[in-house]
């Protein structure tokens, strides 16, 4: 069944990205941009029954947080896809009856030492890695973070595919292009060229210092239903 047409985006906000929050906690910035998606549909606190988050935090404390009680709630562990995964298990949720209303949220806010911390954590095996597949991934080097494993993903998929790495990095000034034109992101108003990002360094041969994710803060949420509910609401899908 498609769901194409079927849900609408009717709410948004979010506070810039940034390298730190060094004040704030992730719970926090989490349910500022889940209020001011809510006020920006026109809706109340308590219109929300479906809940969808972010690794971090798990739903039942963001629900808490908010003082909803929602119907539906679910947490995306999808990693950099996980927003759009959220978005479209919030059409299908909608579709199949169990929510009317559906917040995704997704925030983080720590200092980007902590990021270190954990990460050096997980290799001297003090805590978990996030994954439980090491013993397929550490033999092939460092892959803690998640830069580790990108590094796998795109050596196999040059492989695969025959893929280039002017091919690969002709991604990277595409979302770049995006991003400097948003005024809470990072890199606003700082386009790169393929050039810019072949000259970076290695940080996971094949996967160079332009291409690699960065650890930083921020938060953004949406309210999706259904499009028959989007027609009685303030803002355009």
């Amino acid at each position: 069944m498609s769901l194409r047409g079927k849900a609408a985006i009717v709410g948004f906000y979010e506070i810039p990205t940034q390298k730190e929050y060094p004040d704030r906690t992730t719970c926090g910035v989490m349910a500022e941009v889940a209020r001011g998606a809510i006020k920006d549909a026109g809706l109340r606190k308590e219109d929300i029954d479906g809940l969808i988050n972010g690794e971090g935090v798990n739903s039942i404390t963001v629900a808490e947080a908010l003082g909803i009680q929602p119907d539906y709630t679910a947490s995306m562990t999808t990693h950099g896809s996980s927003g759009a995964t959220s978005i479209a298990t919030a059409a299908a949720v909608i579709a199949a009856g169990l929510a009317n209303y559906v917040l995704c949220v997704f925030g983080e806010a720590r200092p980007r030492s902590s990021s270190r911390m954990v990460g050096q954590a997980q290799a001297k095996g003090i805590l978990p890695p996030a994954s439980r597949a090491t013993e397929w991934e550490l033999p092939y080097g460092p892959v803690i973070a998640m830069n580790g494993w990108y590094g796998l993903i795109k050596q196999r998929h040059m492989f695969e595919y025959g893929t280039t790495q002017e091919q690969f990095a002709k991604l990277v000034v595409d979302q770049r292009f995006n991003a400097a034109a948003n005024e809470n992101a990072v890199w606003y108003g700082q386009p790169v060229t393929e050039e810019d990002v072949l000259n970076s360094r290695f940080t996971n041969d094949p996967l160079h210092l332009l291409e690699s994710v960065m650890p930083c803060s921020g938060a953004h949420a949406v309210i999706v239903t259904s499009a028959e509910r989007a027609r009685s609401l303030p803002n355009d899908p």
